[in-house]
């Protein structure tokens, strides 16, 4: 597994290379210029003949403690990415709480948070058995 910096750069180019049976998933935020980047990482995925498993929304919504989502920037770009990509949205991982994250770069696995990333990788170990069926 590896995490790229955004964009379609000399590393993923690289990566291209070196891995050609590689399969993607394209990471994104709801902002447009965001958007835009992973959508032409994802296009290069394409044409480098990679599988593109889906799109993950990042930073997706902020849960307010009435339950209301608020959507800090704004909504819709990971499913342009996925229509773009011909592909669908996997996850939509919203901010994580304060409280969530204080004392640590990685999340609890039990918050809200780490039940949607242990979700997604639940989620593409499954799709890796069937593909590999």
């Amino acid at each position: 597994l590896l995490d790229l910096p955004p964009g379609t750069g000399d590393v993923a180019i690289d990566v291209a290379a070196m891995i050609p049976q590689a399969r993607e998933i394209i990471v994104t935020t709801p902002h447009s210029v965001a958007s835009f980047v992973a959508s032409r990482a994802g296009a290069m995925a394409k044409h480098t003949k990679h599988e593109v498993l889906g799109v993950v929304e990042n930073m997706a919504y902020y849960e307010e403690q009435d339950g209301s989502r608020n959507y800090l920037f704004g909504k819709g770009g990971g499913d342009r990415v996925s229509q773009q990509l011909k592909t669908e949205v996997i996850a939509r991982i919203p901010f994580a709480k304060r409280e969530e994250n204080k004392n640590s770069n990685v999340y609890d696995e039990d918050s809200l948070t780490g039940e949607m990333f242990t979700s997604l990788a639940q989620d593409i170990i499954h799709r890796e058995q069937f593909l590999q069926r």
